[in-house]
């Protein structure tokens, strides 16, 4: 996405760059343009065997790794999934919706392949203003992994969000998906609630 601050009519709009092309085409920033937001992201096959190896994963039924496991639990009917790796926008631009704009577009390209299952990404635990924006664009907590993150020689938790797609209910049990269907219907009947 490029974004053009128009000093004339004194508005900005995204101009939205084809990200699925990328690699046939490249940007070069003029003097006067500058990076406000950047999500950086992957499809990963749902059957992704651990990074660990030995005798361990060899007597295991199902040697994914636990957060495949979690996420997809049947990677036959969901072969993909999709990893933020990185989602930011530069610190004037916060609280805009480009961080929404990046992500809606990372769910377009999602809704249109059934064999996705989720979109997930990891969150240090004191990032409030992240974890608010994912929970309103509809990712869930999945659980918190200790240590995840080392920060100048510091370790620090993160939570693992999910949004799940095409059937696909994650770690979620069925009375998870009946109770966000409910609240959702809430939200809309009683939007003094949200």
């Amino acid at each position: 996405f490029r974004f053009d601050d128009d000093e004339e009519s004194k508005s900005s709009t995204i101009m939205d760059l084809n990200c699925s092309n990328h690699t046939s085409q490249s940007h070069n920033l003029n003097a006067d343009e500058c990076i406000v937001g950047c999500l950086v992201g992957s499809f990963l096959p749902s059957k992704t065997p651990s990074k660990r190896s030995g005798k361990l994963l060899e007597a295991q039924s199902d040697p994914r790794d636990e957060t495949c496991k979690i996420l997809i639990p049947d990677p036959d009917r969901h072969t993909r999934m999709f990893y933020i790796m990185t989602l930011g926008t530069a610190r004037e631009f916060r609280r805009a919706g480009l961080g929404s704009i990046l992500v809606d577009r990372v769910l377009d390209m999602i809704n249109k392949m059934p064999e996705c299952g989720a979109l997930y990404l990891h969150v240090i635990t004191y990032n409030v203003g992240a974890i608010r924006l994912y929970e309103r664009l509809g990712f869930s907590k999945v659980k918190e992994i200790e240590d995840y993150y080392s920060i100048n020689n510091v370790n620090h938790n993160c939570y693992l969000y999910a949004r799940y797609f095409h059937g696909n209910r994650g770690h979620k049990t069925i009375y998870d998906v009946m109770y966000d269907f409910a609240t959702s219907i809430l939200k809309n009947v009683l939007p003094w609630r949200n």
